[in-house]
């Protein structure tokens, strides 16, 4: 899917212009140094490169080519060193040897890292949002986030494991050129990806021990017998977030203390459900309700996910969901930490915050409110407070709050607008524009309003389809959430005549009769491949879960009551209208796959990421909401709805054939 950032191919352009912005398809995935960048020149920069079909991607680790603004292959080495790439040269073919390597015994004069440092840490923030409903990542690692259709194959044979710096001005040239120009006369820097030495990894002071003896006896406080894992990542992972300051910190969780009596009293524990007894890891394989009996203790885990979430710790978001999918599924008031415990996904910290709930309260109803002081944090610190409003805002991510704080200086929505209005995209003006409006949440009858509204005109522009265009309300409104962020629509027919490019033309019926006042972006993917399941790669980086003909859309309902002016020398004739815009995201699905959209569109996040990961497991297959491959067979696609006469039966033939098992979609509520 193409970012609403950097906008979209309208469907009206030449078709020369469409294949100019392929230059960069068939290249790997693509790292802008900041170094010596203006941050002007760094945007305009990942614009041209996006716009031009590259790969671009924030995590310098998973790119295999990098531009920057360097010419010297040391001062390339210790860029790559400086954000954690540790290399070894590859000699360039055609130039002499250097006696210039990135060992790690190496490091430019005090002074010049310094300043190297701190430039790297200011332009670091920067971040592209992808505004999809859906998790776009094939595994758990963070991949670039841009449209998989642009980069299907790549052309340039990188070996594994190296990466190549290029000068700037390679970009540029091959823009110029109309192709992606040979690397040899930009190259300044290749290198053979290494380990980091050990002798570069620094000494644990005497403090650490302390703090790591503390958290150690915290652990063993926890009343349970169950080992943990060492391999489990949430058990054994470190934090990622830099000093910031003091709403940055993560806080260990408060030390409780058991007395005699809490020992010897047994509480009667029931029965494990299958799911616990048999260690199942993955969320799509039980069911998790709206309303689980731990609700309490999921709303202060949620909090705490939320902070790892500002503070870019996307280890520890990922470690939290997989603990609250599972606490969500389990059908029992948990009583005591070592149950936690006994759920897969669940460790000793997980216990020692369950520990802490308890001790305030959280299970008895008292007067105690039973928050757990790890998540007071987001209501209690200013600088988490600040982000947290910030990303919030409508195309605003993690990074990209961050930025606005950090290196900005901004503090409330008010000084965006007065410090950096023409500084935002216009997805974030958007944002910003309709910020409380946005937050407000639409209801189940609204929601039913809107769709009906979008199936009307969905048969009235294609009068083919005899009114037998269905539109189906996905996202939190199908899984039973009384409020949605947005609402999420499926059109679909059993024509794939009615279906394709169906889009273009819906949006602008809508934009006609007022109902949609922004359209932020629009998608022909699968029209553009003939409405066919996406292409298998099985190497491909920048993958997309949903790559399906989309439009997000801000929606208002123009019928409205005017309120007439007292004024009489007032002659204006058109109204304000006082209805809230709404965020409404419209897909088009052909009725060969309408199974596979209806259930990628329909689970929370951790269903869907452990969905495509027990997919992969299971059979070697990759799903996504376009339809199902095998990854053995060269990409065969494989049709798992056949024989359902409905989308409802279709999705339900598609669960049970995917070995995930039937089950509502008012229990896949992961969180």
């Amino acid at each position: 899917m193409s970012n609403p950032f950097f906008g979209s191919s309208s469907p009206n352009e030449p078709a020369e212009e469409t294949a100019k912005e392929k230059i960069f398809s068939g290249q790997p995935a693509i790292f802008i140094l900041p170094t010596h960048l203006p941050m002007e020149k760094l945007h305009e920069t990942e614009n041209k490169l996006v716009r031009y079909g590259g790969i671009l991607t924030y995590d310098i680790t998973e790119a295999s080519i990098i531009l920057g603004k360097i010419g010297q292959k040391k001062r390339a080495a210790l860029e790559l060193r400086s954000r954690g790439v540790w290399t070894e040269d590859i000699p360039i073919l055609g130039s002499a040897p250097s006696s210039t390597t990135s060992r790690p015994d190496q490091q430019p004069p005090a002074k010049r890292r310094k300043t190297d440092t701190a430039e790297s840490a200011a332009n670091s923030s920067i971040e592209l949002v992808d505004l999809s409903t859906e998790s776009e990542s094939e595994e758990d690692g963070v991949r670039s986030r841009h449209d998989p259709a642009k980069h299907i194959v790549q052309s340039t044979k990188q070996p594994e494991n190296t990466v190549v710096l290029l000068k700037l001005e390679w970009l540029e040239h091959s823009i110029a050129a109309g192709e992606a120009l040979p690397w040899d006369s930009f190259v300044v820097y290749r290198g053979q990806k290494t380990a980091r030495p050990p002798s570069a990894t620094p000494a644990k002071s005497p403090s650490h021990r302390v703090t790591s003896a503390i958290l150690q006896r915290a652990k063993e406080d926890a009343a349970s017998q169950t080992i943990p894992d060492p391999s489990n990542h949430f058990y054994a992972r470190r934090s990622r977030e830099p000093p910031d300051g003091i709403g940055s910190q993560r806080q260990p969780p408060t030390l409780y203390r058991q007395t005699t009596s809490e020992h010897d009293e047994v509480l009667p524990l029931p029965p494990q459900p299958d799911w616990v007894r048999d260690h199942v890891l993955y969320a799509c394989m039980r069911s998790a309700p709206l309303h689980p009996p731990n609700e309490d203790f999921i709303s202060q885990l949620l909090k705490i996910r939320r902070i790892r979430e500002l503070t870019l710790d996307e280890i520890g978001v990922r470690a939290y969901s997989t603990s609250i999918a599972a606490i969500a599924a389990y059908p029992y008031a948990i009583q005591r930490p070592s149950e936690i415990q006994s759920l897969p996904g669940c460790e000793a910290k997980i216990a020692s915050l369950f520990a802490e709930f308890q001790q305030h309260g959280g299970c008895n109803h008292t007067d105690d409110d039973g928050n757990i002081a790890a998540a007071n944090a987001l209501e209690t610190d200013p600088v988490l407070r600040v982000l947290d409003t910030f990303n919030r805002i409508w195309g605003v991510g993690a990074k990209t709050a961050r930025d606005f704080y950090y290196r900005r200086g901004w503090r409330d929505l008010d000084d965006i607008v007065e410090h950096g209005w023409n500084s935002l995209s216009r997805v974030q003006q958007i944002g910003v524009k309709f910020f409380d409006e946005f937050q407000e949440g639409v209801s189940r009858h609204e929601s039913e309003i809107i769709a009906e509204v979008i199936r009307r005109h969905a048969n009235k522009i294609r009068p083919e389809a005899d009114g037998k265009v269905q539109c189906i309300i996905v996202g939190g409104y199908r899984r039973g959430k009384q409020l949605s962020g947005d609402v999420d629509v499926i059109l679909t027919h059993h024509d794939e005549d009615v279906t394709y490019s169906l889009i273009v033309d819906l949006v602008a019926s809508l934009e006609e009769e007022l109902y949609v006042t922004h359209t932020l972006s629009l998608h022909l993917t699968s029209s553009h491949r003939e409405q066919q399941t996406l292409p298998f790669r099985g190497d491909e980086t920048g993958k997309h879960f949903d790559t399906l003909d989309k439009a997000l859309v801000v929606w208002q309902d123009p019928d409205f009551d005017a309120v007439k002016s007292t004024n009489p020398q007032d002659s204006s004739s058109r109204k304000k209208n006082t209805n809230p815009h709404r965020r409404v995201d419209i897909i088009i699905s052909p009725w060969h796959t309408v199974g596979c959209a209806v259930l990628g569109w329909s689970g929370d996040t951790t269903f869907q990421r452990d969905l495509r990961r027990y997919v992969k497991k299971a059979h070697s297959w990759k799903f996504d909401s376009s339809g199902v491959r095998e990854r053995t067979t060269g990409g065969q696609v494989l049709d798992l709805e056949h024989g359902g006469e409905t989308w409802e039966e279709r999705e339900r033939l598609l669960m049970e054939r995917l070995g995930i098992g039937w089950r509502p979609p008012q229990e896949r509520c992961t969180r």
